[in-house]
């Protein structure tokens, strides 16, 4: 996933009003790990991280 994407993700979380705690509590996973997984940079993103904020999102 590109930086690009990421922020869009990011830009939508916060249209939503869904903060970082609500989506890792929704995904099951830490916190600080999803803060990783967003950050803008080429790193990959496992995919049920994306569906999971893509459910989340929509």
């Amino acid at each position: 996933m590109d930086p690009a994407e990421k922020k869009a993700i990011k830009e939508k979380m916060e249209k939503k009003g869904v903060g970082f705690d609500k989506a890792a509590e929704e995904l099951k996973v830490p916190e600080h790990i999803l803060t990783l997984y967003l950050k803008e940079d080429s790193n990959p993103i496992p995919k049920r991280i994306i569906d999971g904020l893509n459910n989340l999102l929509q």
